[in-house]
């Protein structure tokens, strides 16, 4: 936690455990990826959605070696990467006290390249278990051509606050007594039947395929 990484606004949702940050990150698919790209009159924001993965303190972001992003995170440029999880949407009984039950995560900090090819291979084997837990051991390893033409950034946790709000409708006295229902509509990742693909049909579908899930309380995006 940093002067730049301390909340600013209701402070009193922020959350200093590291597990509880960490569980975000593990649970979460999606990272935003921002920063600050060009420079002098050109400079502009850019945020981009992408697939990342914690391993320990750090979390590792992967892409195209063309990506413009990804070019200009590893020359040094600071990022910013958040990862949200809602969990609820708070109907209350006015509208300005409608509200999201969320835990959030903002990593701040510059990212590196990996540039050592056991690492990177590494890293790429995380990036794949963080998704589909267990599917690194069921396909084959990537091709010295697959990892030298996929550019992996690290980015340490060293900086990183999180917060979460996880209650009921808050209302203004005078209203407690309308008419109108309050209440939470709880909110989560819903997962459809697995959908193989023509040369797999007939054959079983594997249970790190079959089971995938996500959700709080889980390992890394699997119960048990």
């Amino acid at each position: 936690m940093s002067e730049r990484t301390t909340l600013q606004r209701k402070p009193e949702r922020a959350v200093d455990d590291r597990g509880a940050i960490h569980a975000v990150l593990d649970e979460g698919l999606m990272a935003h990826v921002g920063l600050v790209a060009g420079e002098g009159g050109v400079a502009h924001p850019v945020v981009i959605p992408m697939l990342y993965a914690r391993d320990g303190d750090v979390l590792y972001l992967h892409g195209s070696p063309a990506s413009r992003l990804l070019r200009t995170a590893k020359a040094g440029v600071e990022v910013c990467v958040t990862v949200t999880l809602l969990d609820a949407l708070v109907l209350a009984r006015s509208g300005l006290h409608h509200s999201m039950n969320y835990r959030s995560v903002v990593v701040m900090g510059t990212a590196t390249e990996v540039t050592d090819h056991e690492t990177k291979v590494a890293a790429l084997d995380r990036l794949v278990e963080h998704t589909i837990p267990g599917r690194s051991a069921q396909i084959r390893p990537a091709h010295d051509i697959e990892v030298k033409g996929t550019t992996v950034l690290v980015l340490p946790l060293d900086q990183c606050s999180m917060k979460a709000r996880a209650a009921g409708p808050v209302d203004d006295p005078d209203d407690l007594d309308e008419p109108s229902w309050a209440g939470l509509i709880p909110v989560g990742v819903a997962v459809g039947e697995p959908e193989p693909d023509e040369g797999s049909t007939g054959n079983p579908v594997p249970g790190h395929v079959a089971f995938w899930s996500r959700g709080p309380g889980q390992v890394n995006g699997r119960a048990g």
